[in-house]
């Protein structure tokens, strides 16, 4: 046995961390060449030196040597206020997320299918039919890809599909019926969106969202998405945002046309809404809502919810929640994001990520 702990000492762990060093690496290389990306699309004007010196003196304070502003860059362009406290996305997915999630439970517990079985008692849309590794689960039972396909074909609801392994900024997920399929051989159809998949997919029944979150805009599921912070025995609320989709598409991210807008601690929009590309700001939606108006329907429940959710998977201290609103206008866990996490959606919304707990999350996470 001493053999065994020896190879994996000298061997074994070597090369996990220099595993864990490239993939820090290549996540604050992917985040600095799209934020570069974002600025020049958006036409975003530079600081000035004196908020650039701000910057770095503040996160020197904290024992990082800040190298570039391109997310204070990046923030104050879209939302015209600077603040030294913006947490750059290359810092907080190649360190801060590291260091205070535990990346060893990433491939474990990031398919959205186990959500049914960690958070068993909370509200989800209902599951239609699961893919784990290329296995077909119908109602918890192992089935046969046949018997899959008639199972989707007999659900006469409003069906969405989606992998269960990473569906960030809403790829490849789309809404499908099976009464509204154009084609006589329905089954072919069906047996061609799962190759399309291939495997680790979920599919859904289309949940029927509250009316005061439905008016938003009537074709998508509006959803929140709250970051929220596990520390001592107590989890904290950070930040939350309402998206709102585009006008006739199915689903409601920010990368594919739609509206973020933040929401304060009484679950009030604030009252302007931001969008991906361009500078354009809207006080209103596409379907002539006004967002200052909007509320979201029983906002203690939905933190409330939060707070016991994050409370099963102690493994992750940061995590960002969907949260969708049904009918009853009660909450509904839709998924939560861990690896994939983004800080620009919030802070361009609501300014510094991190809040009160900026300083202690930074000592945390980036020495």
């Amino acid at each position: 046995m001493s053999l065994y702990y020896s190879i994996k000492q000298n061997l074994v762990q070597p090369m996990l961390n220099w595993r864990n060093m490239l993939l820090r690496f290549n996540r604050g290389a992917n985040a600095r060449h799209q934020i570069r990306k974002s600025i020049k699309i958006n036409e975003i004007g530079k600081l000035t030196k004196a908020e650039i010196d701000e910057a770095k003196a503040y996160f020197k304070s904290k024992g990082y040597n800040l190298r570039n502003t391109y997310w204070h860059q990046f923030y104050k362009g879209k939302n015209g206020i600077f603040h030294k406290e913006y947490i750059p996305e290359d810092i907080f997915r190649s360190k801060i997320c590291h260091k205070l999630n535990q990346t060893l439970q990433w491939p474990a517990l990031l398919d959205k299918n186990l959500s049914y079985t960690i958070f068993s008692e909370f509200s989800q849309p209902k599951r239609v039919l699961s893919n784990i590794n290329g296995f077909y689960y119908w109602q918890g039972d192992l089935v046969s890809e046949s018997e899959a396909i008639k199972g989707v074909l007999h659900s006469k609801q409003k069906l969405i599909i989606k992998p269960s392994i990473d569906s960030g900024g809403g790829v490849m997920v789309k809404v499908i019926s099976t009464e509204d399929l154009n084609t006589t051989d329905k089954t072919y159809e069906i047996m061609n969106l799962f190759k399309s998949y291939k495997k680790d997919f979920v599919i859904q029944e289309f949940m029927s969202q509250s009316p005061e979150m439905k008016k938003l805009n009537p074709t998508t599921l509006n959803t929140l998405r709250i970051m929220s912070y596990l520390r001592d025995e107590e989890v904290h609320v950070l930040s939350t945002i309402v998206r709102i989709g585009k006008k006739g598409s199915d689903t409601d991210n920010y990368e594919g046309g739609g509206i973020i807008c933040g929401v304060n601690a009484k679950g009030e929009f604030n009252s302007v809404g931001y969008t991906k590309l361009g500078r354009k700001v809207y006080s209103k939606t596409e379907s002539g809502i006004s967002l200052k108006d909007c509320k979201v329907p029983n906002y203690e429940d939905v933190k409330a919810m939060v707070r016991r959710l994050h409370m099963r998977v102690p493994y992750f201290r940061l995590i960002s929640w969907d949260i969708g609103i049904n009918e009853n206008n009660q909450p509904v866990l839709i998924e939560y994001n861990t690896y994939n996490q983004s800080t620009n959606p919030s802070q361009v919304v609501n300014g510094p990520l991190f809040g009160k707990f900026t300083d202690e999350i930074l000592s945390l996470g980036i020495n």
